[in-house]
């Protein structure tokens, strides 16, 4: 227990060294698209994996809930008031079932070698006409973090997950993709938003 504490300890302090240049990017560019994205299914949204509240928690802080696995994290986050919540150990979401129109994963679900769980609780803590929006980066930004473990590009997106319908996908910062841009740019990111299956 206590390497895992370390583990969560040494991102967190990782998170906080994002530069100016990369949280004004985040705050005012990237989140506020991921956020017109989840709100096209509906005003409750939760971002997965919200780290220090720095995309779209604290982007739009009184219309989104956070929730994320380092509880250092969310100790910060909710000190710097924001509304965030722990992930349990097991992966189970503090929320009840259908909670939420739509999940928000901004660059988390590189981080994560098998996304089963975090998909189930998606789909679980969604209405039946759910949305989910995952943003992952591209070659460049995957190779920039040593925390990443699976790389997904469009065709891996495409088949994520059975339960929910790919209904668009594009790039940021341009809408449109491109393999040079992702080998390039540590800032471009795959977009991928789904609705869930009915």
């Amino acid at each position: 227990m206590s390497d895992g504490r370390e583990k969560f300890e040494s991102y967190f302090d990782y998170l906080k060294t994002i530069s100016l240049r990369g949280r004004i990017y985040k705050r005012f560019f990237s989140s506020p698209i991921l956020f017109l994205c989840a709100r096209r299914f509906g005003s409750r949204i939760i971002e997965v994996g919200s780290g220090t509240g720095s995309g779209v928690l604290g982007a739009f802080p009184s219309r989104v809930v956070g929730i994320d696995i380092n509880p250092f994290a969310v100790e910060y986050t909710k000190s710097i008031g924001l509304r965030a919540s722990v992930i349990g150990l097991d992966g189970s979401f503090p929320v009840a079932d259908e909670a939420f129109d739509a999940c928000i994963l901004d660059n988390v679900l590189e981080h994560i070698e098998d996304p089963a769980k975090v998909l189930d609780e998606c789909a679980r803590v969604t209405g039946p006409d759910g949305g989910l929006v995952i943003a992952v980066p591209g070659i460049r930004g995957f190779k920039w973090d040593s925390d990443h473990k699976v790389f997904y590009g469009e065709d891996a997106l495409k088949r994520l997950d059975h339960r929910w319908s790919l209904i668009r996908l594009f790039s940021i910062p341009l809408i449109i993709k491109s393999e040079n841009l992702s080998k390039t740019m540590k800032q471009y990111c795959l977009v991928a938003v789904f609705k869930k299956k009915s």
